[in-house]
């Protein structure tokens, strides 16, 4: 009797190339529609926390106040885990109770964790509100926004194609090689959408045009480097051609050779 996977190997192999492809697609829908799903409901939640005030402060967080979420603390102040390895036995059977206990209370959550420095207490990101950041991440973070100014250079632009069948143009740092989300935002249906396939578009002509010019700069540099160097190498095969000569000085005389300055540059 032939196996269950034969047969269906057998039926692959007798799809066109464009039904395969067709395949191919209705997978990439698939998942795409799942994490938009996943993405609206999240946004949906955050949402319901901002028309509950539901996000603590940090005053009440430095209170010792749990969170709205879950109910535990949002930092119960025990210290952060140590690196798994180095648990020893007592904190091991701890930290896989907390584990046991994160997974029962959050079982079909599918997001991620969150904690703060210095606390053991793990939050959900889809249950519990996070705290709000702390003056100097504000600025930090305001820093490096203010004085970054993308060089035309360095961006390319990217066809995603979502799953409400739209085409939207976006742009990444070149140095990113496939499209670096999942989700964007449909400017036409004013809502998350999830990218089912992403094509890197040709540079335009500003891109071109930076481009020359980081080039041309990059040669200009080049050229002066090439130029202190070559001089370098130009003193050095005088000293050479000096020092040759009074070897051979040497040799033919028997005798020691007059000294005369020798640049060490």
């Amino acid at each position: 009797m032939r196996s269950a996977r034969s047969a269906r190997g057998d039926a692959m192999a007798k799809l066109t190339e464009e039904e395969k492809a067709q395949r191919a697609l209705n997978r990439r829908r698939k998942a795409a529609l799942e994490t938009e799903r996943d993405e609206n409901r999240r946004e949906e939640r955050q949402r319901e926390w901002v028309a509950n005030g539901m996000y603590p402060t940090r005053a009440e967080i430095n209170a010792g106040a749990g969170c709205r979420g879950c109910g535990l603390p949002v930092a119960d102040r025990l210290g952060s885990w140590p690196p798994l390895l180095k648990l020893d036995a007592e904190q091991r059977e701890q930290y896989d109770l907390a584990e046991a206990d994160f997974k029962r209370r959050h079982p079909d959550c599918r997001s991620h964790r969150w904690t703060l420095q210095g606390s053991r207490a793990q939050h959900c990101g889809y249950c519990c509100p996070p705290p709000p950041l702390s003056e100097e991440q504000v600025a930090a973070i305001r820093e490096i926004f203010s004085s970054s100014k993308p060089d035309p250079s360095e961006l390319d632009t990217w066809l995603l194609t979502l799953t409400c069948d739209h085409v939207v143009e976006a742009i990444q740092h070149r140095s990113n090689t496939s499209w670096y989300r999942s989700v964007t935002h449909c400017p036409a249906c004013q809502q998350v959408r999830g990218i089912i396939s992403s094509v890197e578009l040709p540079p335009d002509g500003a891109r071109l045009v930076a481009e020359k010019r980081n080039l041309q700069e990059s040669l200009t540099r080049a050229r002066v480097e090439e130029e202190r160097l070559r001089k370098r190498a130009g003193k050095a095969r005088q000293r050479v051609n000096l020092l040759e000569e009074q070897l051979a000085d040497l040799d033919t005389s028997g005798g020691r050779p007059a000294r005369q300055g020798v640049s060490t540059e």
